[in-house]
């Protein structure tokens, strides 16, 4: 009972470091990397993290999303696309699966129409303020803490019953 973390042609080094480090404190397991492979030097506040995935070999990359497809046909693990889309569940209404692929997309394009086509659902995180979205990095983190929330193995389990609540 896992996700699998998915990114889909990121920009930022330093947002793949901190959702590789959201990812792990959620217990995900791959982390999957899709775009080109050569421009990701993990360096600074990013390598931490991601060197503890590589080194478990969790880190998997794809330079097309159809490879990604392809690969993922042969597990049949659901994918859960995160994009603001008039056809899309918001997350804390949503029955995330025990075994799915949360996929994340670029942090200016986002996905695209062809991609939320090879997507079981789409969710969106509610929000209100006057801001029309939120960091790739924010998103991630939210949306790990909700398939988290819903699936079992709660903060307190991890850490003892020091922060139970009353």
């Amino acid at each position: 009972m896992a996700f699998n973390t998915v990114l889909y042609q990121l920009r930022s080094a330093k947002n793949i470091g901190m959702i590789a480090r959201s990812h792990l404190s959620f217990g995900g397991n791959l982390f999957i990397i899709i775009g080109d492979k050569e421009k990701w030097n993990f360096k600074g506040g990013s390598s931490t993290y991601t060197r503890k995935l590589l080194k478990e070999n969790k880190v998997i990359f794809f330079e097309e999303f159809q490879n990604f497809i392809d690969w993922n046909n042969t597990l049949g693990r659901t994918n859960i696309a995160v994009e603001i889309d008039a056809n899309s569940y918001y997350t804390d209404k949503y029955s995330f699966p025990t075994n799915c692929n949360l996929i994340l997309g670029n942090e200016r394009t986002g996905l695209s129409t062809s991609i939320l086509a090879h997507c079981d659902q789409i969710v969106t995180i509610p929000q209100s303020g006057s801001i029309g979205s939120l960091n790739v990095a924010v998103s991630a983190s939210i949306l790990f803490y909700e398939w988290h929330r819903q699936n079992g193995n709660h903060i307190d389990n991890i850490i003892g019953s020091k922060f139970t609540s009353h």
